[in-house]
């Protein structure tokens, strides 16, 4: 006798899959025994892995931070005041500023894209990697300072603006700026 007309919920299964034909043992890959258990390890489809990895490889390149001085070419230090060749008291009041990185303290430890402000008097920007010393004309802000009062004896002197990780290891001539200033 001819099969019987599907019925509408007969018709809205999904079709029955076709048999699987044997596979010989010989061809067929077995997935190593876990010796602990005696299971075999579970395997997955060479498909799924590579869409795994390459998943998994873009999202790590995209949410990787890059380093923020190669972002747009525009970052660095800036002195805010005094202006180049001002004419200042004996104390006075500066105010730095930075782009392309955050100001942090130095007791946060290293973070990525952050740092904290140095004045160098009467001398250039320190060298990338270098640490900053520790005296009378290299003036540390690691507690992420955006400005400080400085006394100066009176005559002509240079300050540089010096930017440093949290170890004040300098990042280097471009993140220095150098302005000099009359001390009456």
């Amino acid at each position: 006798p001819p099969p019987a007309a599907p019925t509408p919920a007969a018709a809205l299964r999904a079709p029955r899959a076709a048999p699987r034909r044997a596979v010989s043992s010989a061809v067929r890959a077995e997935a190593p025994r876990d010796p602990e258990t005696s299971r075999r390890a579970p395997t997955l489809d060479g498909r799924r892995a590579v869409l795994g990895a390459a998943v998994s490889a873009a999202m790590s390149f995209a949410l990787t931070p890059g380093r923020a001085d190669a972002k747009d070419g525009k970052n660095g230090v800036y002195w805010i005041s005094p202006k180049d060749g001002a004419t200042v008291e004996r104390s006075f009041t500066v105010r730095m500023g930075v782009k392309g990185y955050e100001l942090a303290p130095a007791s946060e430890g290293l973070q990525e894209g952050t740092g904290h402000h140095h004045i160098v008097v009467d001398g250039g920007p320190v060298e990338r990697g270098v640490a900053i010393p520790f005296d009378a004309t290299h003036l540390h802000y690691g507690k992420a300072q955006k400005e400080a009062v400085i006394e100066l004896e009176p005559g002509t002197h240079t300050l540089t603006l010096q930017f440093a990780n949290a170890k004040h290891e300098s990042f280097g001539k471009k993140f220095a700026k150098t302005i000099t200033v009359n001390v009456q």
